[in-house]
C-alpha cells in the first residue's frame, strides 16, 4: 500500500464513528447519572470565574503552540508555524482515535514523510525525539512536585474498588517503566544505539515476546537513524525542544486547575498537578479510543473533592474532555484536505 494510501486511510470520516460513539455514551453516562439540576445553583458564577474559563480556552492554544514549536525546533526550522500546527492537529486527531498506549505515531510517521523538506530518516528522528521528551517530562516532573505535596492529598483514599494503595503502586510501576524507557532511549541517541538495539531485540528473544520481535527490529533501527540524525546537535536544540515540551504540558495540566477555579472550590495547584501526572500514567493504558471513559471515570475520583457535589464534577470533567479531546477530532477531519493538499502540490513542484 503507498504512503498515499495509508494516510488518507487515517483521516476518513468512518474513523470518526467509534470514537464518537463512545464519546458521545461515555459523555452521557458520566453527565447524567444521578443527574441533579439544582446542583447547578451551588455555582458561585462571578466575573473571576469568567476570567478563568477564558484562560482555560487559552490553555488549548497555547498547548498546540508548545507542540507546534518543539517540531519546528526539532525539523531544525524547516517546517513553519503554519505547518507544524497543521501537522500537530492530524497528529492529535490520530492520537483520539486511537487506544491510549498506541497513540498517533503511526501516523507521525507518515504525516513527517510526506513534508517534502524532511526526508524519511529526519522524520523518524523526530517522532521518536517527541516520544523522549514527553516521557522525559513526566520522569522530572513527578519527583519534582513531590517536593511540594502530600502523598496523601494527590493518591484518593479509593477509586471504586481500587484502593489508594493500589493506586500508589500502579502510579509506581508505571513510573518505574518510564523512567527505564526514557534511560534506554536516552543512552540509545546519545552514547549507543547498535548495543541498545542489541539488548532490546535479545530481550524480545524471549517466548512470551517472540511475537513482538518484528515491531522491535523496526524500532531497533529508527533509534540508530535518530541517534546518527541527533549526533551533532547542540545543547541548545534540546533545551529548547524541551521548552516546548514544557509549555505543552503545562498548558495541558493548567486546563483542569482554570476549570475547577471557575466550577469548584479551588486547590493547590501544586496538588492538582500531581493528581493529574498520577492520572496521565493510567490514561496510557486504556484500549478504548483516547481513553474514553477511563478519563471521566478518573476525573470524578480524583478531582471530586474539589466540587460541591458530583453533578458539578461530572460537568467539570465533560468540559474538560470538550476543549482537551473533542476539537481534534473535527479539527482533523477540516485540516487534512487543506494539508493533503498543500503537500501533494510541493511534491508536484519539485517534479517538475
Amino acid at each position: 500500500m503507498s504512503t498515499s494510501s495509508n494516510i488518507t486511510s487515517y483521516f476518513t470520516g468512518k474513523k470518526l464513528i467509534i470514537p464518537v460513539l463512545i464519546g458521545i455514551l461515555t459523555a452521557a453516562y458520566f453527565f447524567f447519572q444521578g443527574f441533579d439540576l439544582e446542583a447547578y445553583d451551588r455555582i458561585n458564577w462571578t466575573g473571576l470565574s469568567t476570567l478563568w474559563i477564558a484562560c482555560a480556552l487559552l490553555m488549548v492554544l497555547t498547548r498546540l503552540l508548545g507542540y507546534s514549536y518543539r517540531l519546528i525546533v526539532l525539523s531544525n526550522y524547516q517546517l513553519s508555524w503554519k505547518q507544524a500546527m497543521q501537522i500537530i492537529v492530524l497528529w492529535e486527531f490520530s492520537s483520539a482515535i486511537s487506544p491510549g498506549i498506541v497513540g498517533g505515531t503511526a501516523a507521525a510517521f507518515i504525516l513527517l514523510a510526506k513534508e517534502n523538506k524532511i526526508n524519511a530518516g529526519k522524520g523518524t528522528a523526530m517522532v521518536l525525539a517527541t516520544s523522549y521528551l514527553d516521557v522525559l517530562f513526566y520522569v522530572l516532573a513527578a519527583p519534582f512536585l513531590w517536593l511540594f505535596v502530600i502523598t496523601s492529598e494527590v493518591i484518593p483514599t479509593h477509586i471504586n474498588y481500587i484502593s489508594g494503595l493500589q493506586i500508589q503502586y500502579l502510579f509506581i510501576a508505571a513510573y518505574g517503566l518510564f523512567l527505564a524507557w526514557c534511560l534506554l532511549i536516552f543512552i540509545g541517541i546519545f552514547f549507543k544505539p547498535q548495543a541498545i538495539k542489541r539488548v532490546v531485540i535479545w530481550i524480545f528473544k524471549l517466548p512470551l515476546l517472540l511475537r513482538y520481535k518484528d515491531k522491535v527490529v523496526i524500532w531497533g533501527d529508527n533509534l540508530v537513524v535518530a541517534a546518527i540524525n541527533f549526533k551533532n546537535e547542540p545543547i541548545q536544540y534540546w533545551f529548547k525542544a524541551f521548552g516546548g515540551t514544557l509549555v505543552a504540558w503545562i498548558s495541558r495540566f493548567l486546563l483542569v486547575n482554570f476549570l475547577i477555579l471557575a466550577l469548584g472550590n479551588g486547590a493547590s495547584m501544586a496538588t492538582i498537578f500531581a493528581k493529574q501526572l498520577v492520572m496521565w500514567g493510567a490514561l496510557m493504558v486504556p484500549i478504548t479510543p483516547g481513553a474514553t471513559g477511563m478519563a471521566e471515570w478518573l476525573f470524578g475520583g480524583f478531582m471530586g473533592e474539589y466540587f460541591a457535589n458530583a453533578q458539578l464534577a461530572n460537568t467539570t470533567a465533560f468540559l474538560w474532555r470538550l476543549l482537551s479531546y473533542w476539537p481534534y477530532l473535527f479539527a482533523g477531519i477540516i485540516v487534512f484536505p487543506v494539508w493533503y493538499k498543500r503537500v501533494n502540490k510541493n511534491k508536484l513542484s519539485e517534479s517538475n
